[in-house]
């Protein structure tokens, strides 16, 4: 939103929140023309009865659609769970920008085969399979921006879609710092670690690599479960740490001598590994953490854990300095620049307005 008001977009914003969890903040108006509210409903009929899958459903609101309404211009719908009106004829009508942050369907899918708790695996399935039979609403949109770029071949099965980059807190960048003597040279595996697709991946560090290694593993995360903790007690060259700050998180992300990030879903481009670009020295992903080769000339993808193990011994042993620093900028602003990204919607809009004022 930041970057769109800075390249001249007007924005008439409206925001879904939870009651008592992401209140309404006033924040957001100083990029605002207009910015509305909304509280979602959690009713128990939205979850178990409403054929649409509960994340749209519990976002119905028909003031929200009477004022888009009222002021026609392009609407641009951010992702999948704030569709809720676009079956609605007169809403149809309107031209439509969706921004496809993953393929939902996928995503929950995935959540679903690592969540242990049977009640949340059958709520992860069932909403997997609501998703995937709704998806087509996105045949009445005029433009899809996907965020990822290997998901545009499946998007393009409904309407025009291009890539587009997630946008992404490019102050970040001013955290780097270049590697010095005396640095503690520690490898770091950061995400949310409530989230199972995160935990798993932890698991998979904490017991397939760091075992075949001498150096040093941190684990950081937001709200470990009991089950992570027990098993990251049992390696001793892993240290967990548990829901840091963000100023604490920002710190571990640029002193890392090694980001290792990890991810056995691929689905949609995971924020962190934005953050550990601008922040970080040496990056290792996995396959399944890249998107179409976009990363692999940032840093090293690898999926074998004795490949791993080897290249982060090699990678303590090399300083990671601002000319490497600066080349790597090259290349990720090339395809991540928040500015550009912007002006892409922009043109878009520009095009839009055109057909409807002529």
């Amino acid at each position: 939103m930041k970057s769109l008001h800075e390249a001249g977009a007007e924005i008439i914003y409206h925001c879904f929140y939870y009651k008592g969890h992401n209140p309404p903040t006033q924040e957001l108006k100083k990029y605002c023309s207009e910015l509305h509210y909304y509280e979602r409903k959690r009713s128990l009929f939205s979850l178990l009865f409403s054929k649409k899958p509960y994340v749209v459903a519990s976002r119905g609101d028909s003031t929200l659609l009477m004022k888009v309404l009222s002021q026609p211009a392009p609407i641009l719908i951010d992702g999948i769970q704030c569709s809720y009106w676009m079956m609605h004829e007169d809403f149809r009508e309107q031209k439509l920008i969706f921004r496809a942050n993953n393929i939902e369907h996928d995503y929950y899918d995935g959540l679903a085969n690592w969540e242990r708790n049977p009640l949340k695996k059958m709520y992860l399935k069932r909403e997997a399979r609501k998703l995937r039979n709704y998806e087509g609403v996105l045949k009445d949109v005029d433009l899809i921006l996907s965020v990822a770029k290997m998901d545009i071949d499946h998007f393009s099965q409904y309407s025009k879609t291009i890539h587009l980059p997630p946008f992404f807190n490019d102050s970040a960048e001013s955290h780097f710092a270049p590697s010095k003597e005396g640095d503690d040279k520690f490898v770091l595996f950061q995400g949310n670690l409530s989230v199972k697709e995160n935990e798993h991946a932890a698991v998979h560090i904490t017991q397939n690599i760091a075992p075949l290694s001498n150096k040093f593993f941190v684990i950081a995360g937001l709200n470990p479960s009991a089950y992570l903790r027990g098993i990251i007690d049992t390696q001793p060259n892993v240290k967990l740490i548990a829901s840091p700050s963000h100023e604490e998180m920002n710190g571990l992300i640029r002193d890392a001598h090694v980001n290792l990030l990890m991810t056995f879903q691929q689905t949609g481009v995971k924020l962190k590994v934005l953050h550990a670009f601008q922040s970080g020295k040496h990056i290792i992903i996995n396959s399944k953490m890249d998107d179409s080769g976009i990363f692999g000339s940032m840093c090293e993808v690898i999926d074998d854990s004795r490949a791993i193990s080897k290249k982060i011994t090699e990678l303590l042993d090399v300083d990671f300095t601002q000319e490497m620093k600066n080349a790597r900028d090259e290349k990720f602003n090339h395809i991540y620049s928040n500015k550009k990204n912007a002006n892409k919607i922009l043109a878009e809009v520009q095009r839009m307005n055109k057909k409807i004022w002529g």
